[in-house]
Order: structure tokens, then C-alpha cells, then sequence
């Protein structure tokens, strides 16, 4: 029974200090839980954030006081370092308006643009052409790809090698032209050339020396226009080759021109009796052009002065000057530039000026009046 008591009495006491720290423990919460005058409203809501604590978790750990923010960044600063600086700002890039974005300049170090090509539609039309105008012809042909360099050069080029099938006439060095100047040039050799060569220098032309496609200005000037080398459409041929053998060129076969006998003409005198009457003094002398050196005979004046003192007979054994424009060469060259004046738009030979007196140069260019024929 005494055991009993002592027992109920010990109960009792653990009893009381349970409830006594239980009273402590709420009078403690309360006062953490209830934000002082001057708290700050971030501190409040952390505190009205913050679970409530069990009274086991009171008994067995001591309650401690929040750590000012100042201290966490000192304390995060100490184990991670210190805050990495913000990025800089990266403007924006600008976007140009399209107008803007076509006269803006390259920059240094960009791609330029693209040069300029044919088009699809260009090429195929210049195609249908060739095939149209090559078909009646017999002309060795090769076709190349479109060629374009700035505003040089022709959709459908091709690489001319010779004409005919019996009577050939090659091409040698092959030339590139477009396919109008190889239907003007098989025209022109059919028509004017081979007849003119048969009937004046009794051979047929085999082999055509000449150039072509060049991009470059008119006599290479840098304030010229294009000429018409640049797109394919002219040909410049200096010599021709006979099935012979013969090889007539216009350096020394065309003979002297206008320009020739005007400037460079001087009247020699010859051998001639003397007369007292005009219709006796129709002495015949010589003169000689200065650049082509060709004789041409000429009649001379009552006053020209006249060498008495050599033998008549001396006079009479000198061979007859012979008109140089009744020469073969000469005949066939004149021949072949004027007949070429019916086929190409422009003709320039000798006698248009000194830059082309040793070749022809024939062109299609589209012109809106008379064609050049010099």
C-alpha cells in the first residue's frame, strides 16, 4: 500500500514539470510569434511563415534566433565568393529597311556580291536560236557554256572550227563567237569570198586566221563604249590561206590607200622628149606612196621639169609601171570587203584607218541607220 502511494505521488510530479515547460514553451512562441513595433514587414512574414514547433522538439533542442540577412550574404560570400558582375548589355542588331539594305557599302572582310549571270530564259531562247539558224548550214560547231564577265560576253557561245563539207575551209585557231556571226560568215564565204578567190587568184580559200571574243572598249580606250568583241559578235580576220598554198594578207596585199596617195604622194620625174608645144609635154613619171610603196604612174604638167639628157633609147627600155590596183591580191581583197559591206552591219578594213590596216573587222551590231562600210 506504501509502495503504491509513493508510486501515484512520483506520477503526479513528472506530471506538474511536464505542464510547467509546456506554459514556458507557448510563452516563448508567443513572444517570437508577435512581431515587435519596428519589425520589418519581410521579418514578419517570415515569422508568420515559420512552422510551429511540437513541445518534443522544445524539450530536446533550445530555440535560437533568426540570423540577419546581412550575416547569410556575408556567410554565402565567404563559401561561393562574390557575385559575378552582370553581363554587358548586347545592343540589339539593327535591320535595315530593304532600300536601306540595298545601298548599304560591303564591309571589310565581307563576300561580295555575286556577279551577274543569264538567266534561264536567256540562255534557252539563245539556244532555240542557234539550233534555228545553225540547222541549214554546214558549219563544225562546238557549243560551250553561257559566258558572262560583268557586261561581257553572250548566252549561248560556241566555238567555230570550220566551214563546208568538200570544199572545207577551217577555222584554225577555232574562234567563239555567237551564232548570227556564224551564219554572216558562212554567207559571206559562199556568196563573196570562194568566187572572188576562184575567178581573181584562180585557188579557193582553205584556212581562216583571225580573233574574236574579247571583253574590252573600242580600240581599248578606258572611256570608250564595249566594243562588239565583248559580246561575241565581231571577228577580225588579217590573212586568209589558199588550197595553193598562197597566203594573202592585207599587210601587204591591199595596197596603198586614199590616205596614201594624199599625204604621201611626191612626183618624180622620168625620162621624156622635149617639146615646146602642151600637146607634146604628157610626159609620164612616177610617184610613190610613201607608207605602201607602190608605184602609180601619173601625167605631168608643161612645167614639170624634164631630164634632157638621157638617151631616148635608155627612156624606151624601162619596163611599163603596172597599176597596182589591177593586182591579183589587191583585186581579191577589195572584193571581199565590199561584198562583205552586203552581209555584216559593220565593215572596217585599210582604208577607215590605220588601226585596222593590217585586218577586216566585221560586226552585227544592231544599228538604226546605214551600216558602216569603210
Amino acid at each position: 500500500m506504501y509502495q503504491s502511494g509513493k508510486i501515484v505521488g512520483r506520477c503526479s510530479t513528472a506530471l506538474s514539470a511536464v505542464a510547467t515547460v509546456s506554459v514556458v514553451t507557448l510563452f516563448v512562441a508567443a513572444r517570437w510569434v508577435v512581431p515587435a513595433p519596428d519589425a520589418k514587414p519581410t521579418e514578419t512574414v517570415a515569422a508568420k511563415s515559420a512552422p510551429a514547433t511540437s513541445s518534443e522538439q522544445s524539450t530536446t533542442a533550445p530555440e535560437q534566433a533568426p540570423t540577419p540577412i546581412e550575416d547569410v550574404r556575408a556567410l554565402a560570400e565567404t563559401v561561393a565568393g562574390p557575385e559575378p558582375a552582370p553581363a554587358p548589355q548586347i545592343p540589339a542588331p539593327q535591320i535595315l529597311s530593304h532600300d536601306a539594305a540595298e545601298t548599304a557599302a560591303p564591309q571589310p572582310g565581307e563576300a561580295a556580291a555575286p556577279p551577274p549571270q543569264w538567266s534561264e530564259t536567256e540562255v534557252a531562247a539563245a539556244l532555240m536560236e542557234c539550233v534555228n539558224l545553225l540547222a541549214p548550214i554546214n558549219a563544225q560547231v562546238v557549243p560551250l557554256a553561257p559566258l558572262r564577265y560583268g557586261d561581257c560576253g553572250t548566252p549561248a557561245p560556241v566555238l567555230l572550227r570550220s566551214f563546208g563539207g568538200k570544199d572545207k575551209v577551217a577555222v584554225d585557231p577555232p574562234m567563239l563567237m555567237n551564232c548570227p556571226m556564224v551564219v554572216a560568215l558562212n554567207r559571206w564565204l559562199d556568196k563573196v569570198v570562194q568566187p572572188s578567190a576562184r575567178v581573181t587568184l584562180g585557188s579557193p580559200v582553205t584556212r581562216l586566221v583571225g580573233s574574236s571574243y574579247a571583253c574590252r572598249n573600242l580600240y581599248n580606250l578606258p572611256k570608250e563604249r564595249r566594243s562588239q568583241h565583248a559580246f561575241a559578235n565581231a571577228i577580225d580576220l588579217p590573212v586568209f590561206f589558199l588550197a595553193d598554198g598562197r597566203r594573202i594578207d592585207l599587210a601587204t596585199g591591199w595596197g596603198p590607200t586614199r590616205r596614201d596617195l594624199l599625204a604621201g604622194v611626191k612626183l618624180v620625174p622620168i625620162v621624156a622628149k622635149t617639146t615646146t608645144s602642151d600637146a607634146e609635154a604628157g610626159a609620164v613619171i612616177s610617184a610613190k606612196g610613201t607608207a605602201a610603196g607602190i608605184t602609180v604612174p601619173v601625167k605631168a604638167s608643161a612645167g614639170d621639169a624634164v631630164d634632157a639628157t638621157t638617151p631616148e633609147s635608155e627612156s624606151n627600155a624601162k619596163p611599163p609601171v603596172v597599176d597596182p590596183l589591177l593586182l591579183p591580191q589587191v583585186k581579191f581583197l577589195r572584193q571581199v570587203h565590199d561584198g562583205a559591206c552586203e552581209v555584216f552591219s559593220t565593215v572596217l578594213g585599210p582604208e577607215a584607218n590605220d588601226v585596222h590596216r593590217t585586218h577586216l573587222h566585221l560586226d552585227l551590231q544592231e544599228r538604226h541607220s546605214l551600216n558602216v562600210c569603210q
